[in-house]
């Protein structure tokens, strides 16, 4: 009876060797098809990663506009160059000369107080405007820096601070523009 027991043990361990364990067919069918759906739904977003990250620059060229127009403003205040623009109202930024306007930058010295290597300002307008580089449509990807302060104005309101925006449409928006 122990020798019968002995070689029942024995074929039941030959069988678990000789076992194979894998993949079968419909299970990697199965991962394939979830890997699938996982790519088509993560996919959209990585593309819209660049969208994100131009309109960030916009931002950060905005608020680099807002910390040189309140540095400029500061200094022309301890200088007394609160006037409006024309002879002597002016400041050295590490030997860049700034026009002021009511103590303000003007807005083509905008573009000597920052180093922008991504925008092109455009020429032609009023205000000082700066364009992403790399944007599909500029229109939409822009820092707009605009001292509006006149004579007129000053008497009326006082002076003012100067308007800082950006222009960003959302990428997910109907018309699809974006930067």
């Amino acid at each position: 009876m122990r020798l019968s027991t002995l070689r029942n043990t024995q074929q039941v361990n030959t069988q678990s060797v000789n076992k194979q364990q894998g993949f079968t067919l419909i299970e990697l069918v199965v991962v394939i098809v979830i890997l699938g759906i996982l790519a088509v739904t993560a996919v959209p977003k990585f593309i819209d990663l660049t969208s994100d990250a131009k309109a960030s620059v916009v931002e950060a060229v905005r608020g680099s506009m807002n910390s040189a127009a309140d540095m400029a403003h500061a200094k022309a205040l301890a200088a007394g160059k609160i006037k409006a623009a024309g002879t002597g109202q002016n400041i050295s930024v590490d030997g860049v000369v700034i026009n002021l306007n009511y103590g303000w930058p003007v807005n083509a010295s905008m573009k000597d107080l920052l180093v922008l290597e991504d925008f092109t300002e455009l020429t032609g307008t009023s205000v000082g405007t700066f364009e992403h580089t790399d944007a599909t449509n500029g229109d939409h990807c822009r820092a707009i820096y605009n001292n509006t302060n006149t004579a007129t104005s000053v008497a009326a309101n006082g002076v003012t601070r100067p308007s800082i925006t950006s222009i960003i449409v959302d990428p997910n928006n109907a018309s699809g523009n974006a930067c």
